[in-house]
């Protein structure tokens, strides 16, 4: 990775990265209880929304922060580095959701994990990696 990152260009991936695993996360769940339980409607309810992203960004923060040190440190800045670092994230909270919800739940849990992961892992690499200058507004 760059030495050269604005930590605003860091704080803006972190940010999405959150919000992109929040999303994949509870709408995952979402779909799943649809296909799989027969519920006539998708529900989306905000407050889970909400309660989920506070609880994905201070769970997330202490494991992002030291990635991006050593990943300012040694150097590295592949996509691979940033998706795995984000499933492994995400799969470490798996014993503690176990927890919370009942044990029937935790065959979709960890795939759901794991893809909410990938969407954050990616996210923050796109940023992170991408050629625009910080300082130019996009034309529209």
């Amino acid at each position: 990775m760059n030495t050269n990152t604005s930590l605003e260009r860091v704080t803006y991936a972190y940010l999405l990265a959150v919000s992109c695993a929040t999303v994949t996360f509870v709408s995952g769940n979402e779909l799943w209880d649809f296909f799989t339980n027969g519920d006539a409607h998708i529900r989306f309810p905000l407050a889970t929304l909400v309660l989920a992203w506070i609880m994905a960004f201070a769970a997330s923060l202490p494991p992002f922060a030291v990635s991006i040190a050593l990943a300012i440190r040694r150097g590295y800045g592949s996509a691979r580095y940033f998706m795995g670092g984000a499933v492994a994230t995400a799969l470490a909270w798996l014993p503690f959701l176990a927890c919370a919800y009942a044990p029937r739940h935790l065959l979709r849990l960890g795939p759901m994990l794991a893809l909410a992961g990938l969407a954050a892992g990616g996210a923050c690499w796109l940023v992170l990696k991408s050629a625009h200058d910080e300082d130019t507004v996009p034309a529209f």
